[in-house]
């Protein structure tokens, strides 16, 4: 029983991660693992991280685009880090 504990927690954590950049207007930058694939239209590169593309879109719809287009994990991206923990200064 204890060696499904780390990797469904893994699980859960991504699940969780993709189900908050799916909310809809919620992110317009993500990082997904670079891909030979067609991205879907309004889907901009912006750049790169090591593997990742950084990707740019205005459209609320493009993470459940980019899932349905095979794109296996789409990570919101905001700031200097994809979870924005910076706080801000008062």
């Amino acid at each position: 029983m204890k060696h499904l504990l780390i990797p469904s927690a893994a699980l859960l954590a991504w699940l969780t991660i993709a189900a908050a950049a799916m909310l809809p207007g919620s992110i317009n930058t993500a990082l997904i693992p670079a891909t030979t694939r067609p991205l879907p239209e309004n889907i901009a590169i912006i750049g790169t991280r090591g593997p990742l593309l950084i990707i740019y879109s205005e459209d609320p719809n493009y993470v459940r685009n980019l899932y349905a287009s095979g794109v296996k994990l789409v990570l919101p991206a905001r700031k200097k880090t994809c979870l924005n923990l910076q706080r801000r200064s008062a």
